[in-house]
């Protein structure tokens, strides 16, 4: 089984905030496929089923994005997840607004979800896809916390609304071809 999990933080008050955006890609998939997302016992929300011939799970962590790593341990253990199996879909923010970019492994860097998902699986050896939230300015006006968590510019909303199929169908591609076409696919367009 293959576990895609989307990092984001719960309640109406974060819904559509920038650090959300991994929430959205879930959302995304789970109308592409029809797959219904509910509450668990595993501090999360999730929908179990297909794409093509693949079992997968979507995952909606309701642990809080610093806690997220309670949540991906759950369910990897839960659900006998291998490590290669699993794609975490958050906010970057050394990307740019509307690219993003798919990795086999690597550090949390400054982002806390992966931080504690990275500490709870001892393990940083996992996919991910990083969608990039940056924008002109952002650097010089307060601090990256305020900003992850404040919600998309009416114009960043439009150019958000462009990369989720987009993100979606790069997860698709992962759960059906593997990560090497989905890197090769997607991170040559960006």
């Amino acid at each position: 089984m293959k576990a895609i999990v989307g990092l984001g933080n719960p309640g109406k008050d974060y819904q559509d905030t920038r650090h959300n955006i991994g929430f959205k890609v879930i959302d995304a998939i789970a109308d592409d496929e029809r797959i219904t997302i509910k509450k668990n016992s595993y501090n999360s929300l999730i929908g179990i089923g297909k794409v093509n011939t693949e079992q997968i799970i979507l995952v909606k962590p309701l642990t809080f994005m610093n806690n997220s790593g309670t949540a991906v341990k759950d369910i990897v253990k839960r659900y006998d997840v291998k490590l290669e199996d699993l794609l975490v879909v958050y906010d970057d923010l050394d990307l740019v607004l509307g690219r993003f970019k798919i990795k086999k492994d690597g550090s949390g860097g400054t982002h806390n979800g992966m931080k504690s998902i990275i500490d709870h699986l001892y393990n940083d050896g996992f996919p991910r896809l990083k969608i990039g939230i940056d924008v002109p300015g952002r650097r010089e006006n307060g601090s990256s916390v305020d900003y992850v968590l404040n919600n998309f510019s009416r114009a960043e909303k439009l150019e958000i609304q462009d990369v989720l199929p987009e993100a979606a169908d790069a997860v698709e591609c992962f759960i059906t071809h593997g990560l090497e076409k989905a890197m090769n696919t997607y991170n040559q367009r960006q």
